[in-house]
């Protein structure tokens, strides 16, 4: 169990998320905010990904499979959530170009 909290450098970038809602509380700024949120979101993104791939070698490779589909945009599923909530349409738009294009770019391989 605690090489799945220690078992990657990314994991040092978690107190970064508490951070950031400090820094929000307090009014340091929403540029300070956002880098220590997105900071944050790195390792979680990681974790993700290990968790699905762990529980992908326990099931058959269609199972192993429709388990990756569906948690490796999990990432982008919570922030287009939070975005609508708030209104953002805009930025829910952009950020699934965003994920289709690095997708034909990095798994096609163009």
């Amino acid at each position: 169990a605690l090489h799945v909290l220690l078992g990657s450098r990314l994991n040092l970038l978690l107190p970064c998320g508490p951070a950031a809602l400090l820094a929000a509380r307090l009014g340091i700024g929403d540029e300070i905010s956002f880098l220590l949120a997105l900071a944050a979101l790195c390792p979680l993104a990681e974790r993700i990904g290990y968790a699905t791939e762990q529980a992908a070698l326990h099931t058959s490779s269609q199972a192993g499979a429709l388990l990756n589909a569906t948690f490796g945009n999990a990432t982008e599923l919570i922030v287009s959530l939070c975005a609508i909530r708030e209104g953002l349409l805009r930025v829910v738009q952009l950020s699934l170009l965003g994920s289709v294009l690095s997708n034909l770019l990095l798994v096609l391989g163009c």
